[in-house]
């Protein structure tokens, strides 16, 4: 109900169309059929542009920093995810990367052979603001990474602004504009970190399930994040900070 109606703010004539379904309950599994052509087509979208231009969000600072080996767009995804150094430490899950950066190679190994399991509730590096964390309270910096609000930038206010957010260029109006996005919304931020995980993957084509993490689950676990956070104070911080 709480998702209806949150819905329901952003397009408020869906309530009169669905009522409408009453006469013509036939019409209710095109319509159906419709928004999840819709939502599909906007994910691929998404994804296909991440694709294109957003390699060069993976590093800190794209200035300086450079990929070793290197990762080139012609490489394709399967040498990203637990393939490169660089994205595997990325995903790597907050609270085992002193083990990762003690032996890489060693850690991206069991990852693939299966010997550590990569899950939902292991949240990974890409997630945080890595000066500031602290591995005995895994909130904190979560949810503040600077790849993770480079590709929400990306989606929702453009290519142009992902790496410095006060850029914007380009004559189509972004996203959240379009959605009337004043400030970011938990579940746009979820459904840029399932992006940006999938873009650091080595999948090379959408797939719910990756190694042994489900994007579904992990979307529901960033989104529990915050509404489902008793810690009050963080999510306003966490939010807050996201509309600087």
């Amino acid at each position: 109900v709480k998702h209806y109606k949150e819905f329901i703010k952003l397009v408020p004539t869906l309530s009169d169309l669905i009522s409408g379904f009453e006469k013509f309950p036939s019409a209710m599994d095109n319509f159906i059929h419709a928004l999840s052509s819709a939502s599909n087509d906007a994910r691929s979208d998404d994804t296909g542009s991440l694709m294109r231009e957003g390699l060069v969000y993976m590093l800190k600072t794209p200035e300086t920093d450079q990929f070793n080996p290197p990762l080139l767009k012609q490489h394709g995804k399967i040498a990203r995810g637990w393939n490169h150094p660089q994205t595997a430490r990325l995903l790597c899950p907050m609270r085992m990367l002193d083990i990762f950066d003690n032996d890489p190679l060693s850690f991206m190994n069991k990852v693939k052979e299966g010997q550590i399991k990569i899950t939902a509730a292991k949240l990974p590096l890409f997630l945080y603001d890595e000066s500031m964390l602290d591995p005995t309270r895994k909130s904190q910096g979560c949810l503040r990474g600077y790849y993770l609000k480079r590709v929400f930038r990306h989606i929702f206010t453009g290519p142009s602004s992902a790496i410095s957010a006060n850029t914007h260029k380009g004559t189509k109006a972004p996203k959240g504009r379009i959605h009337g996005m004043i400030s970011p919304l938990p579940r746009a931020i979820a459904y840029a970190a399932v992006q940006a995980y999938f873009q650091l993957s080595s999948a090379t084509q959408w797939t719910q399930q990756i190694e042994s993490l489900d994007l579904v689950l992990f979307y529901d676990r960033v989104v529990d994040m915050f509404e489902g956070n008793t810690n009050k104070q963080w999510v306003d911080e966490t939010l807050n900070h996201w509309k600087l």
